[in-house]
């Protein structure tokens, strides 16, 4: 554990232009740094707001969040959250991510986890089942970015988010004939790009976060347990709050109440058993 906390942070390449040299076409975004993209009041309060709900020194938070989270406000830049629903503004997609991960470990500090042992291990497993919560909710959604976005550079040449960061100007667009069940089957395509191997070698040490972390990741949230529960309670609290609802409602929402069970059975129902959105005869059209 200590030799993850001590890892010293990887220096940006050799010969790569600063941000600032780069010339921006018109009718194009110019990508801009992590340090740039999290330096607005707002981010840097969400920021703060996250390590305090965390149990470790400044340093070991740079390597365990701040890290990831950098890597994620590189990756997403400017892109939205959505088309027209929550977050629909340049950098939508990093104001929601940096909101879930808050929100969701607010609600972290109720729980005991893992449910079911002793108090003894739990307390040796709680900073795992912390930092878990917090990169299920960061990449909860990151699929979004390679199945609905299609994004070129000003010279028309196509980036895809397994690229790596964007290092030239840059324009997208939402894809018209998008599937959104594929928001997380995509997820598995990014998330060894903002975790790295340390990282998930101390997560899969702890079979029960692992296995839910995994199925989070996966959409597969009906076997994902309390790990679950949080990502979709701390997802709707930030949508309410975008929204202009209130977000302390979704965040004291009973785990089993009523409506939950619904929309755990619709959505069920529309990932399962209704064909939607097919060429030829459909049961209905699933929207955003």
């Amino acid at each position: 554990m200590l030799s993850l906390f001590q890892r010293k942070r990887v220096p940006p390449t050799a010969g790569t232009p600063p941000t600032s040299a780069i010339e921006t076409p018109k009718g194009s975004m110019r990508p801009e740094s992590a340090a740039s993209l999290l330096a607005t009041p707002r981010r840097q309060k969400l920021l703060e707001h996250i390590w305090q709900r965390t149990s470790l020194s400044r340093r070991q938070f740079a390597t365990l969040y701040l890290a990831p989270l950098e890597r994620y406000a590189e990756l997403v830049q400017q892109f939205p959250a959505s088309e027209n629903h929550h977050h629909a503004y340049p950098g939508g997609m990093l104001d929601h991510g940096l909101e879930i991960v808050a929100y969701a470990l607010k609600l972290r500090q109720s729980y005991l986890l893992p449910a079911g042992v002793t108090p003894e291990a739990q307390a040796a497993q709680a900073e795992a089942w912390t930092a878990g919560t917090a990169y299920a909710a960061l990449l909860h959604d990151i699929g979004k970015i390679a199945v609905d976005l299609h994004v070129e550079h000003a010279d028309g040449s196509v980036w895809h988010p397994w690229h790596g960061p964007l290092r030239k100007p840059y324009r997208f667009r939402y894809r018209k004939e998008r599937e959104y069940r594929l928001h997380s089957a995509a997820t598995g395509l990014l998330y060894a790009r903002l975790l790295d191997r340390d990282i998930f070698d101390w997560l899969s040490g702890y079979p029960d976060l692992w296995a839910a972390l995994l199925y989070v990741l996966a959409g597969q949230y009906e076997h994902s347990g309390t790990l679950g529960e949080l990502v979709v309670q701390a997802d709707q609290a930030s949508v309410a709050q975008e929204l202009g609802g209130d977000p302390s409602k979704a965040l004291a929402a009973p785990k089993h109440a009523l409506q939950r069970k619904l929309l755990d059975g619709l959505r069920y129902l529309l990932k399962e058993a209704f064909k939607l959105n097919q060429a030829g005869p459909a049961d209905g059209w699933l929207t955003q």
